[in-house]
C-alpha cells in the first residue's frame, strides 16, 4: 500500500462532558473557535478537510467546512464512532486525524505525521510527547483502517482508540512542542 492522497478531519463529535456539555468546537481560544483553529492547520497538510460533529452542524459549517455527523449504527462508541465516520467518508488512501480541542496544534506537528506515514503507509501512526500519547492526532490508512476498524467494533470488547490502533499496527510519533498538544478540556483552560 502506498501513500497517495490525504484527506483530514476536526473530529469534534464528543459529549465534552468536562466542558458543561457544551460543544468544545465552537468555543473561542484566543478568540477564535477551536475547530477553526485546528481546521486552519490542518489545511496546510491536506487539501480536503472537513469537521466530524453530531450537533450544532449548522455552527459548524459556517466555519468553512464541509460537516459529516457520525454513522447512527456505530453511535455512542467514544472517538470511534467519529473515527469510523471519517474513514467511511473520504476517497483518498491516508486520513489525518485532529481533536477539536487541541487549538495550538501546528502544521509541523501534521508534517512530522505525514513523514512517518510515506515512510509506513501500512501502519497508523500518531502523536505522543512529554503528556503521554495522543492518539486523536494520527494518520491511518483509509481502505484497510475502515474494514479493520469495523470489524473491532463489531467484537464489542473495547471502544478504546489505542487499544484499536494496537490491534491494527501502530507507530508513534514523537512530538517534543508539548505546547501543541494542549488538550482544552474545562472552562479555565480556555485563555
Amino acid at each position: 500500500m502506498a501513500f497517495i492522497s490525504l484527506s483530514a478531519a476536526v473530529l469534534s463529535g464528543g459529549k465534552a462532558e468536562r466542558m458543561s456539555r457544551q460543544d468544545k468546537g465552537l468555543l473561542l481560544f484566543q478568540n477564535e473557535p477551536m475547530a477553526l483553529s485546528v481546521g486552519r492547520a490542518l489545511q496546510q497538510v491536506s487539501d480536503c478537510v472537513f469537521i466530524n460533529a453530531n450537533r450544532n452542524l449548522e455552527a459548524y459549517a459556517k466555519l468553512g467546512f464541509e460537516v459529516v455527523a457520525d454513522d447512527q449504527g456505530y453511535q455512542g462508541k467514544g472517538p470511534l464512532s467519529g473515527l469510523l465516520t471519517c474513514l467511511a467518508f473520504v476517497q483518498t488512501t491516508h486520513l489525518l486525524i485532529s481533536p477539536c480541542d487541541t487549538p495550538r496544534i501546528s502544521a509541523e506537528a501534521f508534517e512530522e505525521l505525514k513523514e512517518a506515514a510515506l515512510s509506513n503507509p501500512e501502519k497508523i501512526c500518531y502523536l505522543s510527547g512529554v503528556s503521554g500519547t495522543h492518539p486523536l492526532h494520527a494518520i491511518l490508512p483509509v481502505e484497510h483502517g475502515l474494514a479493520a476498524l469495523k470489524y473491532f467494533l463489531d467484537q464489542g470488547q473495547r471502544y478504546s482508540v489505542l487499544s484499536f490502533y494496537e490491534w491494527f499496527g501502530c507507530q508513534s510519533v514523537v512530538w517534543e512542542n508539548g505546547e501543541e498538544l494542549l488538550n482544552v478540556n474545562t472552562p479555565d483552560e480556555l485563555v
